[in-house]
């Protein structure tokens, strides 16, 4: 009978031995009123904590994970995470968060199911800073502020790497939300999703999965990307390019607001030809405003400054039914796949673009229904464009406020299209080619009508160009008869 019972004993023991150890608690501590819970590697247990002023800190080599469900649920107000280890769902969000000021710090890895990072109900003035040995991965969307809860004023600052396999890097539908990239971000779809009062400053790379840019050359690689996906997506606010920003749709794709390209930045879509009018951009530029809150109207003005790269079918695009007020200053590239640099809407309001310093645009520049203008000021690349000024409808002008009448080498009216070229002593600095503009500005000669700035030409010592006339020569019956053709 004792033998029985040893063996009995020697077996619950083998049992207790071999059997699978199960996950411990993370370490309390902290006061009721700042309570802190502290994962050391030798700790995995799952954490669902819904005190206020929690801070929670996952050691370097500790691992939070569940094969199924979620590893991380924080629902009070003033929480902090701080993760230098692991935590990871196979199949749900790794950290959802539901509470005001909720702040992660992430220098560990952080792997999603679903998503990596979700926030729902009261997460308003969430924060998550990225360090750069962070990395924030989900089959959907890395981090998302849901839909329905229209949450406020997400603060997000990335040094490492946040990707999705199929989804967004960054979903934020709520107003004011705020994200600093110095390090990657790729997606499946939409890199980077926001709405109102976004602002945007990218110091690193924001790409479409599969997609890649060689600044040294300026081309870019197809590896299988999804198409028609952007770049960057937002209602309204400011996004400031140090980086790269590339897209299968469009580079940026923009209802109202500020759009500048400063002169290390490339923003590129790589889209195809098939429907120029409707994407494809490098910045693309919607009709609607459709914030979060209230209510969708006709988008207001934007403005774009280029001094790096923009490329696309057109380097700036806008939707067909597009009527805001877009005012462009270039002094970098812009280059239009199509032919077309800068594509307005037919209906478009008045718009202006200035070009100075380095210019170059790759193709037509088209103007929509406004009263526009083309300045150009300081200019230093000695190109204008490869293409046509079309100046649209409207009473358009241009102003050439380095140059005066004696600095035009040729001229040539043919139909409605104007030739100029511009030089100083003979020798041409540049030339332009223009239609559907009404009136001309040379820096102190003041403004001409375009039948008035033809009859310059007409006699030879109107205008002190003696080195000009032969030049001249061959554009006079032209000028004429496309001067009848109009006037008749």
């Amino acid at each position: 009978m004792k033998n029985t019972h040893k063996l009995v004993f020697v077996s619950m023991l083998a049992a207790l031995y071999n059997a699978p150890t199960m996950a411990a608690t993370c370490i309390p501590g902290g006061t009721i009123d700042s309570p802190t819970l502290i994962c050391t590697p030798t700790d995995s247990g799952n954490i669902d904590d819904d005190r206020d002023n929690l801070s929670v800190t996952v050691q370097s080599g500790a691992e939070i994970v569940r094969a199924s469900g979620r590893p991380v649920q924080l629902e009070g107000s003033n929480q902090s995470l701080n993760n230098q280890g692991l935590i990871e769902s196979g199949d749900d969000d790794a950290i959802r968060g539901k509470g005001v000021n909720l702040t992660i710090d992430n220098s560990g890895t952080i792997s999603g199911g679903d998503r990596g990072i979700r926030l729902q109900d009261d997460a308003d003035n969430f924060t998550l800073i990225n360090r750069e040995t962070g990395v924030i991965s989900a089959e959907n969307q890395a981090v998302r502020l849901d839909n329905d809860f229209a949450l406020e004023n997400a603060n997000i600052t990335n040094y490492g790497l946040i990707e999705s396999a199929d989804g967004r890097a960054i979903q934020s539908r709520g107003p004011g939300t705020t994200v600093i990239n110095h390090g990657t971000l790729r997606g499946g779809e939409e890199v980077i999703e926001a709405r109102e009062d976004f602002t945007l400053e990218n110091h690193g790379t924001i790409g479409l999965n599969g997609l890649s840019w060689d600044a040294d050359t300026k081309t870019w690689t197809n590896a299988g990307a999804t198409d028609d996906e952007d770049g960057v997506q937002f209602a309204s606010g400011e996004a400031n390019n140090y980086g790269v920003i590339i897209g299968s749709d469009d580079g940026i794709d923009i209802d109202e607001g500020k759009v500048h390209n400063h002169a290390t930045g490339a923003i590129v879509s790589t889209g195809s030809l098939s429907d120029p009018l409707e994407g494809g951009n490098g910045i693309d530029v919607d009709s609607l405003y459709e914030p979060s809150v209230g209510e969708v109207r006709e988008a207001g003005p934007l403005t774009i400054i280029n001094e790096g790269y923009i490329e696309g079918v057109h380097a700036i695009g806008t939707d067909g039914a597009s009527t805001s007020q877009i005012t462009i200053e270039n002094s970098g590239t812009l280059v239009g796949r199509s032919g077309t640099a800068i594509q307005f809407a037919p209906n478009q309001g008045d718009s202006s673009l200035l070009l100075s310093g380095n210019s170059e645009i790759i193709g037509d520049v088209i103007f929509g229904a406004g009263d526009d203008m083309l300045v150009v000021d300081g200019l230093t690349s000695n190109m204008l464009s490869t293409g046509i000024f079309d100046g649209g409808r409207g009473e358009n002008s241009v102003f050439f406020n380095d140059f005066s009448l004696a600095d035009i080498l040729s001229f040539d009216m043919t139909d409605a299209l104007i030739y100029m070229s511009f030089g100083i002593a003979g020798d041409e600095l540049f030339s332009g080619k223009f239609t559907n503009f009404s009136s001309w500005t040379f820096g102190t000669d003041g403004s001409f009508s375009t039948e008035a700035l033809a009859s310059q030409f007409m006699n030879p010592s109107a205008v002190p160009l003696p080195a000009a006339l032969p030049l001249f020569a061959f554009g006079l019956f032209g000028l004429w008869a496309g001067r009848a053709r109009l006037l008749g």
